[in-house]
């Protein structure tokens, strides 16, 4: 008989218990899908907000928003992840129609969904990863009074820079993607071949990192790899110098996308020290 009433007792605790992780589909004004992920919603009380956004041909699984993710909930924020559009996700849309400014759209659609939800605070932390960092920047620039954490990881600085970054690092690679117009990559994860475009880059023409930083009110910690070939470390360290509120650390011994367990452990550290 004990073991029925202890049984009933934690049967009624879970369903009494508040949801900690919620997956929710949105729609933007074109009535296209966008997922979204919320984790921390224990942490609500708290008032502190975080959203991340994953880079090119990529998802929220990648391990630099992983490690994003789990350093703002264990500094008690709520956490949105989200797969953007044109991605390799499960959002709305093919890979080979990716720009700029889809992957701008996606976080003000997410952000703009956000504002209606019980959970919303503001200021809050904006973070991405390459391509995602790039639309932090951007975002934050626009709208400084809404950030007031910003963590762009190995974030794309600008149009032209990541042109000469890939002509310099890749070169043969770089010229084929330019002349025949996109390329065939595979994502051996998911078993998936999608074609990526090298509009993309020219997408971004307009983007410069060095010219957004100035209006950019919050606090800032940009993060390169040592290693990176898509973004050198190098353009991560000169571009921190024009933040007013400004700090960059490099994480030695990796690549772009953080590869390696230990990767992960300093990018996790490194975030986590700036929360705190």
């Amino acid at each position: 008989m004990n073991k029925i009433y202890i049984f009933l007792f934690l049967l009624f605790i879970t369903a009494c218990s508040p949801a900690f992780h919620k997956e929710v589909w949105i729609e933007n004004a074109q009535n296209e899908r966008i997922y979204v992920n919320i984790d921390g919603l224990e942490n609500a009380s708290y008032h502190k907000l975080a959203f991340i956004q994953h880079g090119l041909a990529s998802n929220m699984s990648h391990p630099a928003v992983q490690k994003a993710k789990q350093a703002f909930l264990d500094n008690h924020l709520v956490v949105i992840t989200f797969d953007s559009r044109y991605s390799l996700g499960k959002s709305d849309n093919r890979v080979q129609n990716v720009r700029c400014s889809t992957f701008k759209n996606d976080l003000e659609t997410v952000i703009h969904w956000a504002k209606k939800q019980s959970f919303y605070h503001q200021p809050y932390a904006l973070s991405g990863h390459s391509l995602g960092g790039a639309t932090a920047i951007a975002y934050s620039a626009e709208h400084p009074k809404e950030v007031n954490l910003l963590v762009p990881i190995t974030p794309v600085t600008g149009g032209m820079s990541w042109e000469k970054t890939c002509m310099q690092n890749m070169t043969d690679f770089c010229i084929y993607w330019k002349q025949r117009g996109n390329y065939e990559y595979t994502d051996h994860q998911k078993h998936q071949t999608v074609t990526i475009p090298y509009e993309v880059i020219k997408s971004c023409i307009n983007y410069n990192a060095y010219l957004l930083a100035p209006k950019i009110e919050a606090k800032t910690l940009l993060i390169g790899a040592q290693n990176d070939i898509v973004v050198n470390a190098s353009d991560i360290e000169n571009v921190s110098e024009k933040f007013e509120k400004g700090s960059v650390k490099i994480i030695k011994s990796s690549g772009h996308n953080f590869e390696t367990k230990q990767n992960q452990t300093d990018l996790y550290n490194a975030i986590n020290a700036f929360l705190r």
